[in-house]
């Protein structure tokens, strides 16, 4: 693998440090990294356990908090027989690096 001296403007993103921390907060509570999908899983249940599969939106909020919204992409997953409340925002305290409030 060859690294590039710099990385493409035109094709990076820059995150702080506290949307990078509230983000891991609400995914670690979303989807833990440990959590696998059950023996004789259909390929929608094995989609819904991996993270690429949600879309991430962070929103930095009053005193302090970040607003995180998790969703599942509406491009992923076969949509046939999937319950699309798959989503929850979160209320994180990044200093303190604790979750506030959870809504589902």
């Amino acid at each position: 693998m060859e690294f590039p001296l710099d990385l493409p403007a035109e094709t990076r993103t820059t995150l702080t440090g506290a949307l990078v921390t509230a983000m891991q907060l609400a995914l670690d509570d979303f989807l833990p990294l440990d959590v696998k999908p059950h023996d004789g899983a259909t390929d929608v249940e094995r989609c819904l356990y991996r993270r690429e599969s949600y879309e991430v939106i962070a929103s930095p909020g009053p005193d302090g908090v970040t607003f995180v919204r998790v969703t599942l992409r509406p491009d992923v997953c076969e949509k046939q027989n999937i319950i699309m409340d798959m989503e929850a925002t979160y209320a994180i305290d990044v200093e303190g690096r604790r979750i506030l409030a959870r809504q589902r």
